[in-house]
């Protein structure tokens, strides 16, 4: 395990303005198994001894494939009903188990579409669910007209896994429109800190490893590390993933200036690192469940 010192927080900001974000960061979650519960009743304690604003759901939020409508039996069985006592928002992303025609291929984007579409059905067992776009932002405190922490969520799938064969998914174009989205929001926000969450990572000692050689395939999730770097790499103080099935806090790399990395995507199975040492981190954990707080 890669470690160096950690780094000090800055508080001057928070304690200028006399605000705290409190949320958990939790990814590839959706299984429905006794790992996502273990996770949520964790979830549960810590946020009743510290309290939690909100969370955010770093994709493959339904395994194995997604879902298939807004009435899907998946729904309650994989997100509503493990999550049933955390009363608080979850900010969810899309990850390629929620964009598959198959385990994780990720080449069906319109299966993505179903969980937007469900953020705005009625009649839901919760209100937890947030994803009013495939990429969108939201600002912390919640309902505050002056913000402390934006938060930017980014659709990485189109552009991290092969090239889906529907044109409005093809990879080019849509990282040109995300990018333009991005640019133009991120302008206007006013928030001291900057966060952008998505499913892929930048950087990771996991088993999928870096973005440009995903799953050690050259060129894999190009794309999408062009993305980050031209776009979002040293504009946000931390980017947060999940994808590996660990929890890593690395450190920042010249390709994205002063950005941080965490891949959090232990939220309901757990496995080793591939290389504990292909990425500098101040802290990481493999073969054990968990959640950033």
């Amino acid at each position: 395990m890669a470690m160096s010192n950690t780094p000090k927080a800055d508080v001057e900001g928070i304690e200028a303005r006399g605000k705290v974000v409190r949320f958990i960061a939790v990814g590839d979650t959706g299984t429905g198994k006794e790992g996502q519960y273990l996770v949520a009743n964790a979830i549960e304690k810590v946020c009743a001894a510290h309290g939690c604003d909100f969370a955010l759901g770093l994709g493959d939020n339904i395994y194995e494939s997604g879902v298939d409508s807004v009435d899907d039996a998946q729904w309650l069985d994989k997100f509503e009903k493990p999550y049933q006592n955390l009363d608080f928002p979850f900010y969810m992303t899309l990850g390629n188990h929620d964009n598959s025609y198959f385990s994780g291929g990720g080449l069906d984007n319109t299966k993505g579409e179903i969980q937007v579409d469900y953020h705005y059905k009625e009649n839901r067992f919760s209100d937890k669910w947030n994803m009013p776009a495939r990429y969108y932002h939201f600002s912390a405190p919640l309902a505050d007209n002056e913000p402390l922490v934006d938060f930017f969520s980014l659709d990485s799938n189109p552009l991290a896994a092969l090239s889906d064969i529907r044109q409005d998914y093809w990879q080019l174009p849509y990282k040109k429109k995300q990018a333009k989205w991005f640019d133009e929001t991120i302008k206007s926000t006013l928030g001291k800190w900057k966060i952008a969450f998505a499913h892929h990572p930048y950087m990771s000692n996991g088993r999928h490893g870096n973005a440009g050689l995903y799953d050690y395939v050259a060129g894999l999730g190009g794309v999408y590390k062009d993305f980050l770097e031209q776009e979002v790499c040293n504009r946000v103080d931390v980017i947060i993933a999940g994808h590996d099935h660990d929890m890593q806090w690395l450190r920042p790399v010249q390709p994205c200036g002063k950005t941080f990395h965490i891949v959090s995507g232990a939220g309901a199975k757990s496995r080793s690192f591939s290389n504990p040492d292909r990425n500098q981190s101040y802290w990481q954990a493999d073969e054990t469940l968990g959640f950033f707080y």
